[in-house]
């Protein structure tokens, strides 16, 4: 039978108030990714896109779970230390990269929707379902965590997860809809760093690039940022631009680019959010929070748990 196609329902970042009304999983670092069991398997991304190419093997082991099945989930891949890693997707697997289909959600079995079904009784079906799975692995459940937010949030922050998801368990499934149904928390980090980069798009300014002073007693780069950044921020940057400014690169590892820079002297510290260091060294996800007047930039020092551990 030919299928129906669906998009992703999708969390807000919210805080849960009755943590007893929902249910808390992990928040896996990887492709979002629906599978199509009709005949043959269709793997496809958030945006349609099949993913059938580019992870085989997780296509091979959903054609034991049958037909008639429309499966929500995420794609992850772990580093040896069994910590989920999102740079190892970006690259095509190789036979030593461990890849799994951590699936969450059920939402069309026995040829017909089960959207409209509270949360708990289609994880109900979802676990009958994988129960029975025959193949290799690589195809599980996501595990559910405790009911208690804060020790959710804790185990997160122990095993370097990204955070967690509560999910209301009489919540239906809302394909294309951002609800409060689902909420996410992120665990980010904070690191203070030094502008040594304004980059233009034009006239306009698009970002920041940013430094932290590394063991060698060198500024190393570590990424550009402009979320975060309102009109006052970038006013006050157009202003410190002519007393900043300088001819001599104050990096040791300029990136390349395709846009306009603006070396500056180092001495601006800025306060930044952010997901994680890749392995290239780079802030991933960083959010401008404020500047810090009150820190020399000398004190912006690269520490064991960052880039170069």
């Amino acid at each position: 039978m030919r299928l129906p196609r669906f998009e992703p329902m999708l969390p807000v970042s919210q805080c849960v108030g009755d943590a007893g009304a929902f249910a808390q999983e992990i928040k896996w670092d990887g492709f979002r990714a629906l599978a199509y069991l009709e005949g043959a398997v269709r793997l496809e991304s958030r945006n349609g896109k099949s993913f059938n190419r580019r992870f085989p093997t997780i296509v091979a082991e959903l054609e034991y779970l049958g037909q008639g099945i429309i499966l929500d989930g995420e794609i992850i891949a772990l580093t040896a230390e069994g910590r989920p890693e999102f740079s190892l997707l970006r690259k095509l697997p190789n036979s030593t990269t461990r890849l799994f289909y951590i699936v969450f959600d059920l939402l069309f079995s026995e040829g017909r929707s089960i959207c409209s079904e509270p949360w708990s009784k289609r994880r109900r079906h979802l676990e009958l379902l994988l129960k029975s799975n025959r193949g290799g692995g690589s195809v599980i459940i996501s595990p559910l965590l405790s009911d208690v937010v804060e020790d959710c949030l804790a185990f997160a922050k122990q095993h370097q997860l990204e955070g967690i998801v509560s999910k209301q368990k009489d919540s239906p499934y809302l394909p294309g809809v951002r609800s409060s149904f689902w909420r996410k928390h992120r665990l980010k980090k904070s690191i203070d760093c030094v502008v040594v980069a304004l980059n233009f798009s034009g006239n306009r300014l698009r970002s920041l690039g940013v430094a932290v002073y590394n063991r060698n007693q060198a500024w190393q780069y570590i990424g550009n940022v402009g979320s975060g950044l309102g009109q006052v921020e970038l006013d006050f940057l157009r202003q410190a631009m002519p007393l900043l400014q300088t001819e001599v690169v104050p990096v040791v590892n300029p990136p390349s680019v395709d846009f306009e820079v603006v070396w500056l002297k180092p001495h601006l510290v800025v306060e930044l959010e952010y997901l994680e260091f890749t392995p290239q060294g780079r802030l991933r996800h960083p959010v401008f929070i404020r500047f810090r007047i009150d820190k020399d930039a000398q004190a912006c020092l690269l520490g064991v748990d960052d880039c170069d551990k």
